[in-house]
C-alpha cells in the first residue's frame, strides 16, 4: 500500500511540474510578445549571475562598462570627448568666397544684429560676418535665410525663454552657422525653435546646448537637414538632441553624436527619412537613438547607428510606443551598419504591441538580441572586420571629416568584409 501511495505521489508531482513548466512558457511567450526588452533584460541579468568558463568577448568590443549611474558627470563628459576626438575632426565653417565686414540684410549694411532684425521681411536674406553673436533672433517673416559668411557662432541667448533662433514664420533656412551654450529655465533651450511651418538646416553645427532643434508647430510641414552636425546635446536637460512634434524629417549626410539625455532623435511626425548619416551615442548615457513615439513611416539607409555601453535604454529604435497616430506605419532599414554595444541586453527595434510593416535588408547588425533574416548578424564587433571600440566604421568618411577622399557611397554596399565566424 505504501509503495502505491509513493508512486501516486510521484506521478502527481511530475504532473504538477509539467503543468507549471507549460504555464511558465505560455506566460513568457505572451510577456515577450508585448515587452521583449523586459524579458531579454531579465534573462540577461540572470545569466550574468551564472559562472562562465571563458572571458566575455564583449571585452574586445567595449570596456567593461561601469553602470552610467556610477560614473560622475565629469567622467561621462571626458569619455564622450575622447570618443569624439577618436572618430571626428573639428567642424569647419564653409570658407567665404569674399570677406564680409558688416552685417548685411537684403544688400544693406547694418551696424549691429539687433537693428538688422527690425527690418526683416518676407524673403529676406540675412548675412552675418565671422564672429560671435549673443543677440537672439525672433523671425516672424516667411522664406527668410540666415547665413554665416565665414565662421559665425551664436551663443548664450534665447528669445522668450525658448531658443537662440525662434522661427515663427514659415520656411526658414539657416546655413553655415555654429550654435552653442543655449539654455533656458525650462531646460529645453534650443539653437532653433520652430513654431512656424518648414525649416532647412544646411551645414550647421549645434552643440553643448539643452537641445539642437525643437519643433512645436501647429501645422504639418517639412524639415530638411543636410551636411550638419549635432553634438553633446541634452546634458542636464528635459530635451532630446532633435525633437519634432508634427513635421516630417529628411536628414541626410549628417551626424548626431554624444547625446547626453533622453533620445538622440525623437519625432511624432508622419515621415522620417535618414540617409548617409551617423547617429551614435558613443560613451554617453542617453536613451534610444531614434524614437518615433506615434509611429509613421521610417526609412534609414546607408547609415551608421551605434549605441554605446553606457546607454540607459536597451532599445536602439522605439516605434509607436506612445500609440500609433498615423495611417501608414512602416519601418525600412536598408544597407546600414547597426552597432549595439551595451554589455547587457540590446534590442534593435521595439514596437510594443504594434505591428508595423518591417523590412530590414542587407544590414550589418552587431549585438542585437532580436534577429532579422536577410541581414549579416553577429553577436560581437570582434566577429567582424570593423576594428575595436570606440572606433566607428569609416565607410561614411566624409562625415568623419577624414583626410582621405570621400568614397562614393551612392551605390555602396555598407557592410565591410566579414571574418569567417559564426552567425548567432
Amino acid at each position: 500500500m505504501f509503495n502505491k501511495l509513493t508512486a501516486l505521489a510521484r506521478r502527481l508531482l511530475l504532473f504538477y511540474l509539467v503543468l507549471v513548466a507549460v504555464a511558465a512558457h505560455i506566460g513568457l511567450y505572451y510577456l515577450y510578445s508585448s515587452q521583449p526588452a523586459v524579458v531579454l533584460s531579465t534573462i540577461d541579468n540572470l545569466m550574468q549571475t551564472l559562472p562562465v568558463a571563458a572571458a566575455n568577448p564583449l571585452s574586445e568590443v567595449a570596456p567593461d562598462a561601469t553602470a552610467a549611474s556610477q560614473l560622475s558627470d565629469e567622467q561621462i563628459s571626458a569619455l564622450v570627448q575622447q570618443d569624439i576626438a577618436a572618430n571626428f575632426n573639428s567642424w569647419q565653417a564653409l570658407p567665404a568666397a569674399q570677406a564680409l565686414t558688416n552685417i548685411r540684410l537684403d544688400g544693406q549694411s547694418y551696424p549691429d544684429l539687433a537693428q538688422a532684425l527690425t527690418h526683416i521681411k518676407d524673403n529676406s536674406h540675412l548675412q552675418l560676418p565671422a564672429g560671435i553673436y549673443t543677440t537672439a533672433m525672433a523671425i516672424r517673416a516667411n522664406n527668410v535665410t540666415i547665413e554665416g559668411v565665414g565662421h559665425v557662432i551664436l551663443q548664450r541667448a534665447a528669445v522668450a525663454g525658448k531658443g537662440m533662433i525662434l522661427a515663427q514664420g514659415n520656411n526658414l533656412t539657416v546655413r553655415n552657422i555654429e550654435c552653442r551654450h543655449i539654455s533656458v529655465p525650462s531646460k529645453n533651450g534650443a539653437c532653433v525653435r520652430l513654431e512656424g511651418r518648414g525649416l532647412t538646416l544646411e551645414h550647421v553645427y549645434f552643440h553643448n546646448s539643452q537641445t539642437g532643434l525643437l519643433e512645436t508647430a501647429k501645422e504639418h510641414g517639412y524639415i530638411w537637414i543636410r551636411h550638419s552636425r549635432f553634438e553633446n546635446l541634452a546634458k542636464d536637460a528635459r530635451a532630446h538632441s532633435l525633437y519634432l512634434n508634427s513635421h516630417s524629417l529628411y536628414l541626410s549626410d549628417s551626424v548626431i553624436i554624444g547625446n547626453r539625455h533622453q533620445h538622440s532623435l525623437k519625432s511624432r511626425g508622419p515621415l522620417t527619412v535618414i540617409e548617409r548619416s551617423i547617429i551614435s551615442s558613443l560613451s554617453a548615457s542617453g536613451s534610444r537613438l531614434i524614437d518615433l513615439s506615434n509611429g509613421g513611416e521610417l526609412l534609414i539607409q546607408q547609415s551608421i547607428l551605434q549605441q554605446g555601453p553606457h546607454a540607459v535604454n536597451n532599445q536602439a529604435i522605439g516605434f509607436g510606443l506612445e500609440g500609433l497616430q498615423h495611417s501608414t506605419n512602416t519601418i525600412k532599414l536598408i544597407d546600414n551598419i547597426l552597432l549595439l554595444e551595451r554589455p547587457s541586453s540590446n534590442i534593435l527595434l521595439h514596437s510594443g504591441n504594434n505591428q508595423p510593416l518591417v523590412l530590414l535588408e542587407n544590414n550589418l547588425i552587431i549585438g542585437a538580441h532580436d534577429r532579422y533574416p536577410g541581414n549579416h548578424q553577429f553577436k560581437y564587433r570582434a566577429n567582424t572586420a570593423l576594428g575595436s571600440w570606440p572606433n566607428l566604421p569609416r565607410i561614411l568618411c566624409h562625415l568623419h571629416l577624414c583626410q582621405e577622399n570621400s568614397p562614393n557611397i551612392q551605390n555602396m554596399h555598407l557592410a565591410p568584409p566579414l571574418t569567417n565566424t559564426h552567425y548567432y
